[in-house]
């Protein structure tokens, strides 16, 4: 689903950007010409003026276009319309065909098992965990590299105890076994923090 504030900035960069470049390119000889005033330290700058302006206002519409065709959608549950953030994408250091049995451990829901996930700069297999903090769920994506594309693993949905845990870990922490407070978090929902 889009977002309706991203639209709008998006739309006030592409109308911005549109309306920059046509006062520019049609008022360039004007602006060539103001610039040609510059004395002291900006006399360097002044047959960069028109350009700049000109590159600017191209980069406000084509930033504007791109933020409205790749970043304006949010991801939504379907059956509540609660809003789903990724707050992990990172590559594992395993192979793939190992990749199922990574997802398997996040499909447990116990950060005993699934912690430390080996991290990786890059590699063949990537995770990703969304959360939907007010329905309090977790989506657990395992995508592995099979020949020259991706084949993603059906994803692991996590509730209750398991999505106060995961949610719990940050980034960093997937590399390392899991705290006493995630695991307490866990066992026991009376100990979350």
């Amino acid at each position: 689903m889009r977002s309706r504030g991203l639209m709008i900035t998006a739309g006030a960069f592409i109308l911005a950007g549109l309306i920059g470049l046509v006062v520019t390119l049609t008022l360039y000889d004007a602006i060539v010409e103001m610039s040609a005033d510059y004395q002291g330290r900006r006399s360097g700058l002044r047959a960069l003026v028109a350009p700049g302006l000109v590159l600017l206002s191209a980069a406000a519409l084509i930033g504007g276009i791109v933020w409205l065709t790749a970043w304006s959608y949010r991801w939504e549950r379907v059956e509540t319309g609660s809003r789903v953030k990724q707050s992990v994408n990172a590559y594992a250091h395993v192979a793939p065909q190992d990749a199922a049995a990574l997802l398997e451990r996040f499909r447990t829901g116990d950060p005993r098992v699934y912690l430390p996930v080996p991290a990786a700069r890059s590699g063949n297999v990537t995770f990703g965990i969304w959360l939907a903090p007010k329905d309090s769920v977790a989506y657990v994506t395992v995508v592995a590299r099979s020949g020259n594309g991706w084949q993603p693993l059906p994803p692991v949905v996590l509730r209750e105890n398991a999505y106060a845990a995961i949610s719990q870990v940050t980034v960093d922490n997937y590399g390392a076994r899991a705290s006493q407070t995630i695991v307490n978090g866990f066992l026991d929902p009376f100990l979350r923090g």
